[in-house]
């Protein structure tokens, strides 16, 4: 399978998928007023592995693992920090897995960072002081855990996604960036 970067550069155009969290939601699968889709794969991991395949089916080439808010410093905002590292491999497992069931060796799975900040119960943003490294952690267990590339998504706030995409760079995969 040639690399996103060959084929983009050969002029070939990609497919990718839709909102992950969106469509779980669409189920009737409840997200987490704090950190939204992020406990979806640990909760409902077949409804995650499960609208892999139809994006895939649909006729997506890349998928959009369900890691747009399990960074460390959001997850610590449920007393679920200590679990990123875990809900970000197994996230990228479903979408392997995924890929798998539907014999598509061509698909490239795209690892998500957002600059989601933490919220708290009323939903106002709180930055946290170790951010950064906590981004740098979720971008280096992206990459550890096979990702293609990486999707900045929704980089709405500059400061914060200033930190993530340097920490999406750092790993030396391909970055897309989205606002």
């Amino acid at each position: 399978m040639p690399t996103i970067t060959n084929r983009l550069a050969n002029g070939k155009l990609l497919l990718l998928d839709g909102g992950v969290s969106t469509e779980i939601q669409k189920r009737g699968v409840a997200l987490d007023g704090n950190v939204w889709s992020g406990l979806t794969t640990k909760n409902n991991p077949d409804e995650v592995r499960s609208v892999h395949e139809e994006y895939i089916r649909a006729g997506s080439e890349v998928i959009t693992a369900n890691t747009y808010s399990t960074a460390r410093h959001v997850l610590e905002s449920v007393m679920l920090g200590h679990e990123a590292k875990l809900l970000n491999f197994k996230s990228v497992l479903l979408a392997r897995e995924a890929r798998d069931r539907a014999a598509r060796g061509d698909v490239w799975i795209a690892g998500s960072m957002s600059s989601m900040p933490p919220l708290t119960g009323n939903h106002q943003a709180v930055i946290d002081r170790h951010a950064e490294a906590s981004y740098r952690e979720q971008a280096e267990v992206l990459a550890e855990a096979g990702v293609d590339l990486i999707l900045c998504e929704m980089m709405r706030d500059y400061e914060n996604a200033e930190i993530v995409i340097r920490a999406a760079v750092s790993t030396g995969l391909p970055v897309w960036v989205g606002y």
